[in-house]
């Protein structure tokens, strides 16, 4: 027998418009994955409509965020304890209210 683990990490953004919240960003990212699916919640149609560009701006600043999350992970060694798993996603979600908040700053 054998152990195998894996680490799976869920990134999450949230998109403002002001002080409101327009959309959310979903992803789960995981070590030798070929591909990320994000998903967007639209949780303020109107303010999504009246703010589509910049929304989807955020939309694109996130899939970079995963895209390099994604990049860090593959690079990482195998071996990874739970420890680290937990610093990555601290780090991920640290780094996704950084960015909504000086998004938020520049509306």
């Amino acid at each position: 027998m054998s152990l195998k683990t894996s680490q799976s990490i869920q990134f999450t953004g949230i998109s403002t418009v002001g002080d409101k919240q327009v959309a959310t960003f979903a992803t789960n990212i995981a070590a030798d994955q070929t591909y990320s699916n994000v998903s967007m919640n639209i949780s303020d149609q109107a303010t999504y409509d009246a703010n589509k560009a910049e929304v989807r701006s955020d939309r694109d600043s996130f899939q970079d965020q995963a895209d390099k999350l994604q990049d860090s992970l593959d690079s990482s060694d195998d071996t990874t304890d739970s420890s680290t798993a937990t610093s990555s996603s601290a780090s991920a979600s640290s780094t996704a209210e950084k960015e909504a908040d000086k998004d938020g700053e520049n509306a």
